[in-house]
């Protein structure tokens, strides 16, 4: 199990990675923080990412858990390819955390208004 740990701004996000019947090599590890990095665009606050590889004979999965402030989302994809299952299931992930992020970007208090503006 490889546990990374990325400060930026303030917040810290804590990255692990594991396999079950598996052998994590530091380069697949490598390429998925590089890809999880970019996930902090969606300003959500992000607290915790597990990322689980998992082999069941040709069957390749990948399974991405995140959790936030009041936040948990999770992803799970299967390819013949190590790679293109992490790279699916980062894409299914990106979609909830868009929707997540446009819902909470358009939580907004309209019809407010200014002390000092007045009706007539």
């Amino acid at each position: 199990m490889s546990q990374f740990v990325f400060v930026r701004g303030g917040l810290k996000m804590e990255i692990d990675i594991s396999g079950r019947h598996f052998h994590v090599t530091q380069a697949l590890a490598d390429y998925a923080v590089g890809k999880i990095q970019r996930l902090e665009k969606y300003h959500l606050k992000l607290e915790s990412v597990h990322v689980i590889f998992e082999v069941e004979k040709f069957r390749h999965i990948s399974e991405i858990t995140v959790l936030g402030k009041n936040l948990r989302t999770k992803a799970k994809e299967e390819s013949t390819d190590m790679y293109a299952a992490f790279d699916k299931s980062l894409g299914n992930l990106q979609l909830q955390l868009g929707r997540l992020h446009e819902r909470v970007k358009d939580h907004k208090v309209r019809g407010r208004k200014e002390k000092n503006e007045v009706e007539f």
